[in-house]
């Protein structure tokens, strides 16, 4: 969908991890555009917008133009946000591509996988640290 280098760097296996592009595909439709010369690892669309692609970096962004997460949490498990909506990323280790995960929380489950402790689709990923910024 959003094709351009986004697309190239999928179809080529360079970005196993697209989490960060998905939240910049919402960041930029909801008047938080990733700019062209900001500091975070990017790569352009086809629609000429700018997609972060590294968890890391989306933490900095999310830091940088939100302020500090509403709520930090050392192993996060689901309970601790119900009731709250926002933006969530679960920092932990086990993975080799990715150090976490970042999505949209509606307030009782994310919209994708959440990453959660004892969420199944963990693999070897281990959760250590949750955080949200909560939105409107």
């Amino acid at each position: 969908i959003i094709g351009g280098n986004v697309g190239k760097n999928i179809t080529g296996g360079y970005f196993q991890n697209a989490c960060p592009i998905r939240m910049s595909y919402v960041l930029n439709a909801t008047g938080f555009p990733i700019a062209r010369n900001s500091p975070y690892a990017k790569v352009s669309g086809a629609d000429n917008k700018f997609y972060i692609y590294r968890v890391n970096d989306m933490i900095d962004y999310l830091t940088h133009t939100m302020g500090k997460p509403d709520l930090i949490v050392n192993n996060p498990k689901q309970s601790d946000f119900i009731g709250k909506k926002g933006i969530i990323v679960v920092k932990g280790h086990g993975w080799s591509n990715a150090r976490g995960h970042v999505t949209l929380w509606n307030g009782s489950i994310c919209s994708d996988q959440c990453h959660l402790l004892n969420d199944p689709d963990n693999g070897p990923f281990v959760p250590e640290v949750g955080t949200l910024w909560i939105l409107p």
